[in-house]
């Protein structure tokens, strides 16, 4: 089935072997020494013989992640920012460091190699595949560790469907994904949001940040709601909002690469020739679909909204383009997430007192509020957010602020320095069970802070399992 034979100083060994297609192929490979030809020799006709014998391939990295891509987010439905942000780490993170090297010859070493490089690397080094020109100031802030497990994660799945295509034998990347640093990120204590919320004017603006700090809304989720989502008469009155649809801007090369079926509509462009598209679809996760419920200001606001809309609609009736969404312009076109965020940024820029934090952070503060209000009750906290699982919940918004650590330690202090050490007479023991101990909820959030990822994972298993 093999053959060894001698070439000058070397030693070759000559197999017959079938390719993907079944067509018949001859290979050789080349050895210094005859004792590792023989060595070879005997390894080959036993793959041959099993058929584990790996079929020799030239596909690059490169290759192979542009095959897998189409396939993978097809099978997984991704959404159009996933499909973008895929490609867009594969150009920029992936292909200019490894993308030329053949998917066979890559070894664990050349993995982790290529890591060590990632974080040695400026962020926007590469921009649509292409080397870019970076001052001093943007070449000292290097790609987080967060990108760094993100290529990882890629890869892992990558090299798992080159294993099922015959590729390779087993995956080259490292036991251990790189570590991610995680840093807590700034939030608003209630006081910082109220305070906040009584100094927005614009009324758009003001009832977005009103909906993401009482009900922990992802800004697409607020942009994606519709009059019709809104139930006033619901929960004894109190009204729910219902939670089914998402707003995002896309990239049209990648909407015409996904399922249709995740979107629910492309609202028309509003420049010719706009290599992006407003679309209205799926949401994050099947657990992002719920009902949330109303205060009553925030209740008030909303019907208030809405007789304004109509007043929009009858000032301008012929240039009016209902739009069908809740939150439009005046007349009656969406508001876009990146209007949104603008506008949030000209008032954070004109109120320096409040903590800068982004959009975003205002569901991190809406989280960690319910959290503490709750006592830590992350069931219900979980059904607001709309996370997939709770322990996503305890990794991400598990924050403690100083109020409550700041009772603690008052509590510790007044526990610790006045404990009775006269020695306690002996007692006769009894067959009674050890009285239970209580915790409040914002002690388990602080000792929830102080986990890391892995012991937070084990304990959301031993809660909800």
């Amino acid at each position: 089935m093999a053959s060894i034979m001698k070439r000058g100083d070397s030693y070759s060994v000559r197999y017959k072997y079938k390719d993907h297609s079944g067509k018949p192929c001859e290979g050789w490979e080349s050895f210094k020494t005859k004792k590792e030809a023989q060595e070879r020799k005997i390894t080959v006709e036993k793959e041959l013989l099993d058929g584990t014998f790996l079929v020799p391939d030239t596909m690059t990295v490169e290759e192979m992640l542009y095959k897998w891509i189409p396939i993978q987010s097809t099978r997984h439905k991704w959404s159009p920012k996933t499909y973008t942000q895929s490609v867009a780490m594969v150009q920029n993170l992936i292909v200019p460091y490894i993308g030329n090297r053949k998917v066979q010859e890559l070894r664990t070493y050349d993995i982790e190699k290529f890591y060590a490089t990632l974080a040695k690397t400026p962020c926007g080094q590469y921009v649509k595949g292409i080397k870019q020109k970076l001052s001093e100031k943007q070449k000292k802030r290097l790609l987080s560790s967060t990108s760094i497990h993100e290529v990882h994660t890629l890869l892992k799945t990558a090299f798992s469907y080159a294993v099922e295509w015959d590729l390779i034998h087993k995956i080259p990347l490292p036991r251990d994904a790189p570590k991610v640093n995680i840093e807590e990120r700034t939030i608003w204590d209630e006081k910082t949001m109220l305070a906040a919320l009584q100094t927005i004017e614009n009324p758009a603006l003001h009832l977005a940040v009103h909906m993401s700090m009482i009900l922990s809304l992802r800004e697409g989720e607020i942009l994606g709601s519709q009059p019709s989502d809104l139930d006033f008469d619901a929960a004894d009155g109190r009204g729910t909002i219902s939670v089914s649809k998402t707003m995002q801007r896309a990239n049209k090369d990648a909407l015409e690469k996904l399922d249709p079926n995740q979107v629910y509509h492309t609202f028309p462009d509003r420049r010719e020739g706009s290599k992006s598209s407003l679309i209205l679809k799926k949401p994050k996760t099947k657990k992002s679909t719920r009902i949330l419920y109303m205060t009553k200001p925030l209740k008030e606001e909303l019907l208030a909204w809405l007789e304004k809309l109509k007043q929009d609609e009858q000032n301008v009736p012929e240039k009016y383009s209902n739009c069908g969404q809740l939150f439009r312009l005046p007349d009656g076109l969406p508001i876009a997430p990146e209007l949104l965020t603008k506008w949030y940024r000209l008032w954070r820029a004109e109120h320096p007192e409040f903590e800068q934090i982004v959009f975003h952070g205002l569901r991190h503060s809406s989280a960690t509020y319910q959290l503490l209000q709750s006592d830590g009750d992350f069931k219900s906290v979980q059904g607001n957010t709309g996370h997939a699982t709770a322990a996503v919940l305890m990794d991400t918004y598990a924050h403690t602020q100083d109020k409550p650590r700041l009772e603690l330690a008052e509590k510790i202090e007044a526990n610790f320095y006045n404990q009775d050490l006269t020695p306690a007479a002996p007692q006769p023991r009894q067959n009674e069970k050890p009285a239970a101990t209580k915790i409040s909820g914002k002690e388990i959030l602080e000792a929830i802070r102080l986990m890391d990822a892995d012991e937070r994972r084990e304990l959301t298993r031993a809660l909800f399992a």
